[in-house]
C-alpha cells in the first residue's frame, strides 16, 4: 500500500476476474481467497534505520486518518522489505480500494510528502504487484506447535513456473498440502498466485514460525517419524516440485508488528 495507488490495466483485471472463478478445496479453511496488494522494497543496506523510522512515520499518519485497509510487514536478512495489503475479489472492492487511497491522500498531513521523499531516498526501488490467496494451495496444521503472537520468523518461497505448467504446479501443490497434513506437518504456510505486475506464472508462499531453528526441528522430528517408504515419498514430491520451475528464490526474514498496519474497527 504505502501511499502509492495501483491502477491495474485491463489485463491484470481480466486476469484478477479469472481467478475469482477458481474452486477453493482447502484444508486451511480459515483463509480467504482474495486479493493483496504486494509491495516489495528493496532498501539500502546503510539506510535501514531511515527506511524504517519513515514507515513508522506514515503508518502513524494513515492511522489518524483512520484509513480501512491494513497491511502485514515482513523483512528478510537481504533487506527486502514486504507488505501484504488486503484488497479484496473483485471488481467493486479494487474501485474502492484506489478509491480510498486516493481520498486518504487528500487528508494526509502537508509534510506527508517530505516524508514520502526521506523514504524514497533510503530504497533502491520498489515494485507493486497484486497476488491471489489460494487457500486450496495453502496449508493450515490440525496441531500448531505456535501461538499467534509467538509467530517470528518467516520464510518466504518465490517460485517462477514454466510457461503452461500452471495446472500441473497447482496439482502439485495440493498433493503436497494432503502430504503435509498426512504426516503431521506442525508448521503452516499460505500461498499467493501472482496476478498482475509479477513474472508470471509466478507463486510466493510464506511459512510462519517462532523460530528458524523451530523449522529444522521440526523436519528433523518428521523425518524420525517418517517409514523408508514414507521418506522416499517426499524425496519424489521435492524432485518433482523442480520439475516445474524456471527460478526459485528463498528468503529468511521475520515478522514486522512494528511496521505493520491494523485499523480500528468500525
Amino acid at each position: 500500500m504505502k501511499g502509492k495507488v495501483l491502477y491495474l490495466s485491463s489485463i491484470g483485471l481480466l486476469a484478477m476476474i479469472g481467478l475469482l472463478g477458481l474452486p477453493v478445496f482447502s484444508p486451511a479453511q480459515g483463509l480467504k481467497a482474495q486479493g493483496y496488494l504486494l509491495t516489495e522494497y528493496v532498501v539500502k543496506p546503510y539506510m535501514t534505520k531511515e527506511f524504517e523510522t519513515t514507515t513508522i512515520e506514515e503508518k502513524a499518519m494513515f492511522a489518524d486518518i483512520n484509513f480501512p485497509y491494513g497491511y502485514d510487514a515482513f523483512s528478510t536478512e537481504d533487506f527486502h522489505y514486504y507488505f501484504f495489503t488486503p484488497i479484496g475479489k473483485d471488481f467493486a472492492s479494487l474501485d474502492r480500494f484506489n478509491a480510498e487511497l486516493t481520498e486518504a491522500e487528500a487528508r494526509l498531513p502537508e509534510n506527508y510528502e517530505t516524508l514520502e521523499k526521506r523514504m524514497a531516498g533510503a530504497y533502491e526501488y520498489y515494485r507493486e504487484m497484486v497476488v491471489y490467496l489460494r487457500p486450496d494451495l495453502s496449508y493450515a496444521p490440525a496441531e500448531s506447535n505456535i501461538k499467534p503472537e509467538e509467530s517470528n520468523y518467516v520464510l518466504l518461497e518465490l517460485t517462477y513456473i514454466l510457461p503452461e505448467k500452471e495446472k500441473e504446479f497447482e496439482s502439485y501443490s495440493r498433493d503436497w498440502a494432503a502430504l503435509c497434513q498426512k504426516i503431521g506437518f506442525r508448521i503452516g504456510y499460505v500461498a499467493y498466485r501472482g496476478v498482475f505486475g509479477t513474472d508470471n506464472p509466478f507463486y510466493v508462499s510464506t511459512m510462519i514460525a517462532r523460530t528458524q531453528a523451530d523449522t529444522f526441528v521440526e523436519e528433523e522430528r518428521i523425518m524420525k517419524t517418517l517409514s523408508p517408504e514414507e521418506q522416499a515419498e517426499l524425496g519424489v514430491a521435492y524432485e518433482k516440485a523442480f520439475s516445474y520451475f524456471r527460478k526459485y528464490e528463498t528468503k529468511n526474514g521475520r515478522s514486522r508488528p512494528d511496521l505493520s498496519y491494523t485499523p480500528k474497527a468500525k
